[in-house]
């Protein structure tokens, strides 16, 4: 059955009332308004407000058990472009100018590889036709490997009809509807949120009371290292410690995506695996968990947390690691391409980066790993 005669039948359902309030406004019925609305047994007073109308003169209310009625709102939620992107009802949330905007995510299934950027680069450098500042700054993006293209899209563009939804036209139709329709919203899509501000503020900060009901949560954040220095000294007080005990309070999420990383995404980049993870390994996820983490390098340190995250030991959530940079832009205006390399000192391998067209290297900034 095709969505607008969905959209079209949910409506039918409460034709008749709004007759009946267009009547009503008339003054000519003023008296008779009065008197239903003192004698109506279909309103009540409770924590929901004032006047509260549970529609049991509503076929759909009356005739339909939850069950029929959720998988109508479904059918509403289903769009003309779900068939052409990677991420089925995917939703981009964010947090700008005061207000929240949601966006559709317009990935496909191919840039679900980490290194689909610098393999673009490859072709770029080999060949010598590209623009390689262009896919550096993809590569450089906050939003990370996956979702450079939706960025793109918030950036430069404006939102089209790929963005549209049913969501405030479903919540206006009554008050009775509108819990389940925010249920089914957040049952039904997969919600990204790519800057850390926004999904804090969403979850912990101001979180709505129907949270709980999310399914499906994709997390991209790029963090300043300031947000990650708790975690190297175990201080007890983090905003993203209070990000993972909101998650923890979702009990039926079915798949969760994790991607962490430093703000500047430089070569040289390395968190504190052990210990921002640890409460993760409370987050109870009914399908899929994965968290992806930036490449492991042969960096020393001394700080135990700092220590990469042991692939042998038992997680609950599968680890999935970018692949090390091999294009970066060391001087401004130019995309260089380099390779790792290591030196032994004493009983100790050093890493430290050379440039493929340059004889010069580019030490490791981390001095544990230097002396």
């Amino acid at each position: 059955m095709a969505v607008g005669t969905i959209q079209l039948k949910v409506k039918s359902f409460f034709r008749s009332s709004l007759k009946r309030r267009r009547r009503l406004s008339s003054p000519y019925s003023e008296h008779e308004h009065k008197k239903l609305k003192n004698t109506s047994a279909l309103t009540i007073e409770d924590n929901n407000g004032p006047g509260l109308d549970f529609q049991l003169a509503s076929p759909f209310f009356r005739n339909l058990p939850i069950e029929i009625r959720r998988m109508i709102y479904e059918l509403v939620w289903c769009g003309p472009y779900d068939h052409k992107y990677h991420t089925l009802r995917g939703r981009h949330i964010h947090f700008v100018d005061g207000h929240w905007v949601n966006m559709r995510c317009v990935m496909y299934k191919d840039d679900e590889d980490p290194d689909l950027i610098q393999k673009n680069m490859d072709i770029a450098h080999n060949s010598g036709k590209g623009n390689l500042l262009m896919w550096q700054k993809r590569l450089a993006s906050t939003w990370g490997s996956r979702h450079w293209r939706c960025e793109e899209r918030i950036q430069y563009g404006t939102q089209k009809s790929v963005d549209g939804t049913n969501f405030m036209s479903m919540m206006l139709v009554c008050k009775r509807m509108f819990p389940e329709v925010m249920e089914s919203i957040l049952e039904s899509h997969q919600f990204l949120f790519n800057d850390f501000f926004s999904a804090h503020r969403f979850f912990a900060y101001n979180p709505s009371p129907y949270i709980t009901r999310i399914r499906h949560l994709d997390l991209s954040l790029s963090l300043p290292f300031h947000e990650y220095a708790p975690f190297i000294v175990d201080g007890p007080k983090s905003r993203v410690r209070e990000l993972w005990e909101a998650l923890a309070r979702i009990s039926c999420l079915h798949s969760l995506r994790i991607s962490l990383d430093i703000y500047d995404h430089g070569p040289w980049r390395k968190i504190p695996e052990q210990g921002v993870t640890a409460q993760l390994k409370d987050l109870e996820v009914l399908g899929n968990f994965t968290l992806e983490l930036p490449p492991s390098l042969p960096i020393k340190t001394h700080a135990p947390n700092m220590q990469n995250l042991d692939s042998h030991e038992e997680l609950p959530f599968k680890i999935v690691r970018r692949p090390p940079l091999r294009y970066w832009q060391f001087t401004p205006g130019e995309v260089e391409r380099f390779g790792w390399k290591t030196h032994k000192k004493g009983q100790q391998n050093h890493c430290f980066i050379t440039l493929d067209r340059a004889a010069r290297r580019i030490p490791n900034p981390y001095l544990l790993d230097l002396f």
